[in-house]
């Protein structure tokens, strides 16, 4: 019996999923959280996202992923009310421990689920493990695909987690891999209703390559009344062809009586986050 035990226990220690917390720092704040959830470089976006954060007061952040991006806002602010969305839900769960782990986000919810442009259809999600980027697209996720490790994910849209959880956003995060097109077909309520801002990171979309994708952000924000701001160069996109040969960019969609904000002027691609809060 005593042997059966110590098997068991064994067994146990081999294959549970439990997430070693490391020590880590985001821009001076002291931190607990899994391996790889904080970068040792910041990507193109941090520093766009980390101020649009800083001014906005609910965020429903699309493709959280283990919670870098919720971590970035919720340090600023840990009683922010804040969405967090993934099909992952490894990623969402590791997310969870990230933002509890460090006593924030006492106001942050978690949906697991895939944002397009319907509800309750079943899509195949390419992924890896829980930190690894997924997308519903085989060449957005090669190794996955290559492994054919993906899972079937219920859609969602974004006008229905709005409804759902009656919260008005005034920031919308996207990032979602190729699938950015679909999830704003799902979000003209909100976008009607809230006036809200979209921040959005846009990849070379399958079957439609980036310039098509870019025109697709063009027609939605002229349907809805919005404008689209490339961060770039912190101008307006009139023309799509401009980020036609860019394999990933970053729009910030507004409504057409907003101007581009004051704070973001200065902040270029690549910007380093600041050093202390």
């Amino acid at each position: 019996m005593q042997i059966k035990k110590l098997l068991t226990g064994i067994k146990y220690k081999l294959v549970r999923n439990d997430y070693k917390l490391i020590n880590t720092s985001l821009c001076g704040v002291t931190l607990k959280t899994t391996p790889g959830t904080i970068r040792n470089t910041v990507d193109q976006d941090d520093a766009w996202f980390f101020y649009l954060a800083q001014h906005s007061s609910v965020i429903f952040d699309i493709g959280c992923n283990v919670g870098y991006t919720a971590l970035l806002a919720l340090i600023q602010d840990p009683k922010k009310p804040y969405v967090l969305v993934d099909p992952n839900p490894k990623a969402l769960n590791e997310a969870h421990l990230n933002l509890v782990g460090n006593n924030l986000g006492f106001k942050s919810f978690y949906y697991s689920g895939f944002v397009s442009n319907e509800e309750n259809s079943s899509i195949k999600f390419y992924t890896i493990g829980s930190g690894a980027a997924g997308s519903m697209h085989a060449s957005h996720a090669k190794s996955a695909a290559a492994t054919q490790s993906f899972t079937e994910v219920k859609t969602v849209t974004l006008d229905y987690l709005y409804s759902f959880y009656e919260l008005k956003p005034d920031l919308i995060k996207i990032d979602v891999e190729g699938a950015e097109t679909l999830v704003m077909d799902g979000a003209l309520k909100v976008a009607k209703e809230t006036q809200c801002a979209f921040f959005i990171e846009m990849h070379n979309v399958k079957d439609l390559g980036m310039e098509q994708a870019g025109q697709h952000m063009i027609d939605w924000s002229n349907k809805a009344k919005y404008k689209v701001w490339y961060l770039k160069t912190g101008e307006e996109l009139k023309e799509a062809s401009t980020i036609k040969n860019r394999g990933k960019c970053h729009l910030l969609l507004m409504p057409e009586s907003v101007p581009y904000p004051e704070y973001l002027k200065g902040v270029s691609q690549n910007s380093p986050l600041p050093k202390s809060l």
